[in-house]
C-alpha cells in the first residue's frame, strides 16, 4: 500500500446517510469493515471504518447527514496543509465554499467545497488524524473519479486551486481518459458528461472506487444486502469495476486493477 502525506492528495472519505446504523451494517458485511464511534461529546454520530478488527487500520468515516431531506453520498477529502488558503482559491476559481474552515476536536481543520460546476469535495488539515491508514489493498478506497459536465473548466479549477497535473491515457479508438496526478502518481480520473450518455439530471459529483478481488462477486453481494447495481460489471483496459448503491442510495464502485493503480 502507498499512502501519501504530500498536499493535496486524497486523504479520507466519509459517509453521510440518513441511516447510519443501517449503513453500517451493509458496508462491513460487503467489506469486511469494522466500525468504531469517536468518543467525543461533540463528535455528533460520527464512527471510523477499520480494516477489520485485528489490523485497525482506518479506511473511511460515516456518520448522519445534518438534515433528514439531504442524500446519502460519499465524500472524498483532499490534503490540505494551509486550509485556509486553499478555500480563498476555491472562491478565487468559481467555486463555493459551503461549510468551514472549523476545527474537529483535536484531529485537524476541515472545510467542505464545491468546484466550479457544483461537485462537492473536502479539504482536510490533518492534526492528530492523518487520514487513511490504507489505501490500494482490497476493501480499501484506491480511485477518485470526478465526473463533470465541463472538463475543461474542472482542470483549470483543480490545478488553481489543488495545484493537480493531468495526463491522458488512450484505450484505443481513440478513447481517452484524463487522470489526476500529485507529484508524477495517479490518484483518480475524470468522465466528461457532456456526451450526452448521462441523464441531465445527474449532477457533477466524485465517484470513489473501493479495491476488490472480485467486482461480479461484491455487487451480487451488494444486492443480497439490499443494494443495487447502477452499472454491472464491466471489464476495461485496466480491470474491471462495477457502480452500486447502497440501501439507502449512496453511490460507490468498485475496481480489481488487472495493472497496477496510482498510488496517493
Amino acid at each position: 500500500m502507498q499512502i501519501s502525506k504530500t498536499p493535496s492528495a486524497p486523504c479520507w472519505a466519509d459517509l453521510s446517510t440518513p441511516d447510519a446504523d443501517a449503513a453500517r451494517l451493509f458496508y462491513e458485511a460487503l467489506f469486511g469493515w469494522r466500525s468504531r464511534p469517536v468518543e467525543a461529546p461533540c463528535a455528533d454520530g460520527y464512527s471510523m471504518f477499520a480494516l477489520d478488527a485485528e489490523d485497525g487500520h482506518l479506511v473511511a468515516g460515516i456518520g448522519p447527514v445534518a438534515d433528514q431531506r439531504q442524500p446519502a453520498a460519499w465524500l472524498p477529502y483532499f490534503q490540505s496543509s494551509g486550509i485556509d488558503a486553499v478555500t480563498a482559491r476555491v472562491g478565487g476559481n468559481g467555486g463555493r465554499v459551503v461549510a468551514g474552515p472549523m476545527p474537529v476536536l483535536e484531529q485537524g481543520r476541515l472545510a467542505v467545497c464545491q468546484d466550479a460546476a457544483g461537485a462537492e469535495f473536502g479539504l482536510w488539515e490533518p492534526l492528530a488524524h492523518a487520514g487513511f491508514e490504507a489505501v490500494n489493498v482490497p476493501s480499501s478506497f484506491c480511485w477518485f473519479e470526478l465526473l463533470t459536465r465541463d472538463g475543461p473548466r474542472a482542470v483549470d479549477f483543480y490545478q488553481s486551486v489543488l495545484g493537480w497535473g493531468t495526463r491522458q491515457r488512450s484505450f484505443g479508438e481513440g478513447a481517452r481518459y484524463t487522470e489526476w496526478t500529485v507529484a508524477d502518481e495517479a490518484f483518480g480520473g475524470m468522465v466528461d458528461m457532456s456526451t450526452g450518455e448521462f441523464p441531465p439530471e445527474v449532477p457533477s459529483h466524485w465517484n470513489l472506487y473501493v479495491a476488490v478481488d472480485a467486482p461480479d462477486a461484491t455487487a451480487a453481494r451488494c444486492q443480497e444486502l439490499g443494494g443495487r447495481v447502477l452499472v454491472a460489471p464491466t471489464t476495461l483496459p485496466t480491470g474491471r469495476f462495477a457502480i452500486l448503491a447502497d440501501p439507502q442510495g449512496a453511490a460507490f464502485s468498485v475496481m480489481h486493477f488487472t495493472e497496477p493503480a496510482g498510488g496517493f
